[in-house]
């Protein structure tokens, strides 16, 4: 229903489960209805509930209208195979009767066809890549569930691109920072870098605490950048600096004031009060919008004291990661081509370096590595960063029952796992074409910057983890 939709957009998942429940006492073929509570029903980690909607989409949905419905029950699948009765044979059975078909049916450019046929192959690709582990098949199934994806994107420019980047570089050159210029508070604790890096890990140990909310990609600071470039460059033209000054304490409050109310206001409306409970005074707010790596120019300028954590992780697992996943449609259709892709990377990297090489410190990286390999110890090393005390609940982030809206919404659900490492090299043959694209990119050996961080250098067993090498061991 729509105002499902509403709810889920506002992360109020039990509620959202109701309305769609609502709705289908009213109209039980409401397939829609269906497909969306199962959708909520996995990122509740409810995966045998979301089956059986999806099941039952299966039952009434004779053309494949409501093709996500092979994705959901592809990722329940993927996540808990016992959730399923019959396994993966069931959607597999249907999908290598009916993909053929579908194929055949196809004429021209037609969108609805190519989402339905890119859902398709992806959930035949996830088949093989976890369950039959045939590497050839499986990229078979991706290169034409990411053709068909290709069909529906928008045009990429690489070239404009390859402009924005190096005009950010341009201008936030030192000595565009004043000094004494900037809110002193720390409230907003903002998580940077490449998509599929490791973030929403790192957002959950945060949000576990029980002084800082996650408020994943919600970004209020990126929703206002435009206004907050607009208003910087107006009170710095005029060439007074107590102007200067007010304008981004004005900014920068806004922006506290508003995440704040916004978290509020959510928190209010949802049924779920687990969470409220446990934060009812938060002295941190996380902001998760990964693409703000362009924009720690502008956080610095707002908020020079506030702790900016970038995500660092092994570039072939991080791009691998991204080309497979099926984004919504949108500016990141690119990560779905190799040339796009190490074109976005590549920019992303000498962004990062720049805001190394001219704001040196001021970014702390966190490795991905390191933080599956050493959960308990990134963890107490971040928590002290933020400048809080430390609450043994953190290393409990994954049974809080806090829902999770995101990509990585089952992953985070295991807890800290380790067999994403490498995951690329399964595929590496295939691969090979995008590590020739970007070169000496292929490497990011950039350590875990947190203060008072020592990494365990012994392959084995430290504290219940198990330590093992990556490349940038190497």
């Amino acid at each position: 229903s729509n105002l499902a939709k509403v709810y889920f957009i506002a992360n109020m998942f039990e509620d959202s489960i109701d309305s769609d429940t609502e709705a289908l006492k009213y109209f039980p073929m409401n397939l829609e209805a269906r497909t969306s509570r199962g959708g909520t029903n996995i990122i509740l980690g409810k995966y045998k509930e979301a089956a059986n909607d999806y099941l039952k989409v299966f039952e009434k949905d004779e053309k494949d209208i409501f093709a996500d419905a092979y994705t959901g029950l592809s990722k329940v699948l993927a996540a808990d195979e016992s959730a399923v009765d019959g396994g993966w044979k069931v959607m597999v059975d249907r999908l290598e009767e009916r993909l053929p078909k579908t194929e055949a049916m196809k004429f021209g450019n037609n969108p609805k066809f190519n989402e339905r046929l890119k859902r398709m192959h992806l959930c035949m690709f996830r088949y093989h890549d976890v369950k039959t582990m045939d590497v050839d098949l499986a990229w078979e199934h991706l290169s034409k569930g990411l053709h068909y994806k290709m069909l529906n994107a928008e045009s990429y420019d690489i070239e404009n691109e390859r402009m924005r980047v190096q005009t950010t570089k341009q201008i936030f050159q030192p000595g565009i920072w004043p000094d004494g210029v900037g809110s002193n508070k720390k409230v907003p604790i903002f998580i940077v870098g490449f998509v599929r890096s490791g973030s929403t890990l790192l957002e959950r140990i945060l949000d576990s605490h029980p002084m800082i909310v996650g408020t994943g990609e919600d970004s209020v600071f990126n929703g206002r950048l435009d206004v907050i470039r607009n208003a910087v460059v107006s009170a710095a033209n005029e060439n007074d600096f107590g102007k200067l000054q007010s304008t981004i304490n004005m900014l920068a409050n806004e922006v506290i004031t508003m995440t704040r109310d916004r978290w509020k206001k959510l928190e209010s409306r949802s049924r779920d009060k687990s969470h409220t409970e446990t934060k009812k005074n938060p002295k941190r707010f996380v902001d998760k919008m990964l693409s703000n790596y362009n924009n720690v120019g502008f956080i610095h300028m707002l908020f020079p004291k506030a702790l900016i954590l970038h995500v660092v992780r092994e570039p072939m697992d991080t791009l691998f990661s991204a080309y497979k996943h099926d984004f919504p449609s949108g500016h990141l259709d690119k990560t779905s081509s190799f040339g796009s892709l190490a074109q976005m990377y590549d920019g992303y990297r000498q962004l990062m370096d720049h805001w190394d090489a001219t704001l040196p410190g001021r970014v702390t990286h966190v490795r991905y590595e390191d933080l599956v390999q050493d959960p308990s110890g990134i963890a107490k090393a971040v928590i002290a960063a933020t400048g809080l005390p430390w609450d043994e609940g953190v290393l409990s982030f994954h049974k809080k029952k806090h829902a999770v809206n995101t990509l990585s919404t089952t992953q985070v659900r295991k807890g800290v796992y380790k067999d994403a490492i490498n995951s690329w090299k399964k595929y590496e043959k295939q691969l090979k074409p995008l590590v020739d694209m970007i070169g000496e990119r292929a490497n990011y050996r950039h350590p875990t910057t947190l203060a008072g961080y020592q990494r365990p250098t012994r392959v084995g067993t430290t504290g219940g983890n198990i330590i093992s090498k990556s490349s940038y061991d190497k």
